[in-house]
Parts: structure tokens; C-alpha cells; sequence
């Protein structure tokens, strides 16, 4: 029996949070919480996920680039697969980040509503 993977869901909706836990579960996944950019970094060290989803927009307009900075720079974070969601078209404001080779960029965009199949499908793409 192998253990269950681990993803670290990092928004500050809570309806989408418990609403992505649920497919997340069902999909076999153990789900961890944070309705916060800081607690998610620390919970990065703390639970070691298998990956992680960030919101982009939270409490300010890329919070989420922020987190996933301090996560690239965190023990354990260099290497953690990366999804950033976003309920906006990326085109303009995504093409300006420009990641550096000490933080590489996220492995995936999706943008918000995203269908259960496809971010199950997406998660275990990534999270195996």
C-alpha cells in the first residue's frame, strides 16, 4: 500500500479550498490547507506535499508570485512541482514575470473555474 500523495492547497477562498479538497480526496490525494500566503511557505517545510497549488490572487495582486518565490527559496521548495490558478487571462501581467535561474518558474497555469477531471488530471501529471 503506498502512501497517499500530499498537496498543499495555498488560497484564501475558503469555498474553493474545501470545494478542491473534495475532488482532490476522491481522487485519492491527502489534502493540506492554507488560507494564506505565509502559512503556505511554512507549511511547505512543515508537510513536504508532493505539490502545490497557489492561487495568484490573493490577498494582493501576485501574492501568489511572492509565495511561489519564497517556496522556490525554501528547503524542500526548489524542486516541489508548482500549479498557479488564476480567474484572469495571463497574458499581459503573467508574460512580465520573468522567473531567474535561482527560481525556477511554476509547471503549470490554470485558470479558474477549472473542471474536476482536468485538475485531477492535471495533479497526477505532476504529482504522480
Amino acid at each position: 500500500m503506498s502512501m497517499k500523495k500530499k498537496i498543499l492547497l495555498i488560497d484564501d477562498d475558503k469555498d474553493f479550498l474545501m470545494a478542491t479538497k473534495l475532488i482532490l480526496e476522491r481522487g485519492g490525494y491527502e489534502i493540506f490547507l492554507a488560507e494564506d500566503g505565509k502559512t503556505g511557505i511554512e507549511m511547505v517545510k512543515t508537510v513536504k506535499p508532493d505539490l502545490a497549488i497557489v492561487d495568484m490572487m490573493m490577498e494582493t495582486w501576485g501574492e501568489g508570485f511572492n509565495v511561489v518565490t519564497k517556496v522556490r527559496s525554501t528547503e524542500g521548495g526548489k524542486d516541489l512541482p508548482l500549479i498557479i490558478l488564476s480567474a484572469v487571462d495571463l497574458q499581459g501581467p503573467f508574460q512580465s514575470y520573468e522567473p531567474s535561474d535561482e527560481f525556477p518558474t511554476v509547471n503549470m497555469v490554470l485558470h479558474k473555474p477549472i473542471k474536476a477531471d482536468d485538475l485531477l488530471r492535471y495533479v497526477s501529471q505532476l504529482a504522480g
